[in-house]
């Protein structure tokens, strides 16, 4: 009789080995040439849930190599450990462990401004992952002669001038990851140094977090805390919820690009969402996520959002009183957290659209003094439903379509305009002749209500009710997302 054996969950080294990357506690050394290294460096790593140890370069030679080699001991089965070097100690570090032979369980190297990098043709052991951030005006390339596969004793050493690498990323082209700094000298990533940079050291953060987390597989739920972020300021209206979600060892910061509103820092923050954002979104306010980026710690997402200026929104258009204009934008959100926490969140928008659907904006009014243009290069609702329907399906002639409706849109209210006497001119502005209306600071029904805003754009013969622009029918439910319940926001209105 044939027998058959079963291993179940929990038994075998490949389970065992899985299983202890997932609960282990990440080991990673930090080295350099100084005794005492950035103590804010050190924390954010430990924040990120590294045990982090610290080695000095001192000497170097054999005693440093041997404290390397020493920090694997007591790693269990399946578990490695991962080294962050800067200075002389990154060079020293890529020139020792490019050699397949050395190495044994480090999962990661990265190195931060190294005075000598090995040659760009250099392939590391597969089960390395390597990320080097280069800065300075030159950079020493150590190169090893080799003869029928084996490496020989010599050594040579050439000096080039350290140039920006490819796209504005400054990749550069060779055969482990690297990166250059242009505008940066080294020590820009270390928080003590006169060199630091912050930009600078925190695209390199980003970049080497990714690096880390991926060799040790360990996931982190970034959306979390940022779902959690907008659940509780756009829809529920907690100020605690929403203040929760931001970190607390650093100043966490709020900006609108646009307006430059926001804070920084959490009483700052607490602030702004109390008296300029909470109480300030029309009831009307609907939200649909286009798009969401996760990186290693950043969030960025694209939201199509529709809303009726029914109150004021300091946050969005500050000092501008109630207009009653339907108003349809792409919000740009991106959110960088630390330790599982926002630290900070950039929200953008394009203003010039927002003033051309409330009013404020006439592209056909060109300054004084300008001259060969006809029109400003801005548009109103179009772009965002142009982004909310770019599926190909669409196809060119729909696009086509969006473009030219907005052209004939403003043509048509020019000649109207000019065909208008003053006393019609000023019926219409003031709202008494159809269309929206505004008497002592209430809205009429003639605005278009939630319904057509968001869930139904009121598509009638491919036109939008009350809006003038063209639009086909939506098909595959792409364009009239289900309506979210109502903002919880007790938002009353002006009166």
């Amino acid at each position: 009789m044939a027998s058959i054996t079963i291993n179940a969950p929990g038994n075998g080294l490949v389970y065992n080995t899985f299983l202890n990357t997932q609960l282990s506690t990440p080991r990673l050394c930090i080295t350099s040439e100084e005794d005492e290294f950035d103590a804010e460096t050190i924390r954010n790593w430990q924040n990120e849930g590294f045990d982090v140890s610290y080695v000095p370069l001192n000497e170097g030679g054999k005693d440093y190599l041997n404290r390397l080699e020493n920090l694997k001991d007591g790693l269990g089965v399946g578990e490695q450990y991962a080294i962050v070097a800067y200075g002389d100690a990154a060079a020293f570090c890529l020139d020792h462990f490019h050699k397949p032979a050395t190495g044994a369980r480090l999962t990661a190297l990265v190195a931060y401004y190294p005075t000598a990098i090995p040659d760009t043709r250099t392939r590391f052991p597969p089960s390395l992952r390597v990320l080097v951030h280069l800065a300075g005006e030159s950079i020493d390339i150590v190169s090893t002669p080799q003869a029928l596969g084996l490496q020989g004793r010599k050594r040579r050493i050439v000096t080039r001038k350290l140039d920006p690498g490819v796209g504005v990323g400054e990749r550069k082209d060779i055969s482990y990851t690297a990166f250059t700094y242009e505008y940066v000298q080294p020590g820009f990533a270390e928080h003590d140094m006169d060199e630091y940079n912050h930009q600078a050291a925190e695209l390199a953060w980003s970049r080497s977090l990714d690096v880390l987390r991926k060799a040790f597989r360990k996931e982190a739920d970034l959306e979390r805390q940022w779902e959690i972020n907008t659940e509780s300021k756009f829809f529920n209206d907690s100020l605690a919820d929403t203040m929760s979600t931001y970190v607390t060892h650093k100043n966490a910061a709020v900006t609108m690009g646009p307006t430059l509103v926001g804070g920084v820092g959490l009483r700052a923050l607490r602030r702004f969402y109390e008296d300029e954002f909470l109480s300030t979104k029309p009831p009307s306010m609907r939200l649909r996520l286009l798009s969401r980026t996760v990186g290693s710690d950043r969030v960025v997402d694209e939201i199509y959002t529709t809303f009726e200026h029914t109150l004021e929104m300091p946050w969005m258009l500050p000092g501008v009183p109630a207009t009653g204009k339907r108003v349809e934008i792409i919000l740009i959100a991106i959110v960088a957290l630390k330790a599982d926490k926002i630290f900070t969140e950039h929200l953008y928008w394009d203003q010039a659209s927002v003033l051309m659907q409330v009013g404020l904006l006439d592209p056909k009014l060109i300054p004084q003094g300008v001259n060969g243009v006809k029109r400003l290069p801005v548009t109103g609702r179009e772009s965002a439903r142009r982004l909310l329907n770019e599926h190909p399906a669409r196809g060119q002639e729909y696009h086509q379509r969006l473009i030219s409706d907005a052209k004939l849109k403003t043509k048509h209210k020019r000649a109207q305009s000019q065909s208008e006497t003053p006393e019609q001119r000023k019926i219409h502005t003031n709202g008494t002749n159809g269309g929206s209306s505004k008497t002592n600071g209430t809205v009429s029904n003639n605005v278009s209500d939630t319904e057509k805003s968001f869930n139904r754009l009121e598509i009638n013969n491919g036109t939008a009710a009350g809006d003038g622009n063209a639009e086909p029918e939506h098909k595959d439910g792409d364009a009239a997302p289900s309506e979210r319940p109502s903002l919880a926001a007790r938002v009353e209105s002006e009166n």
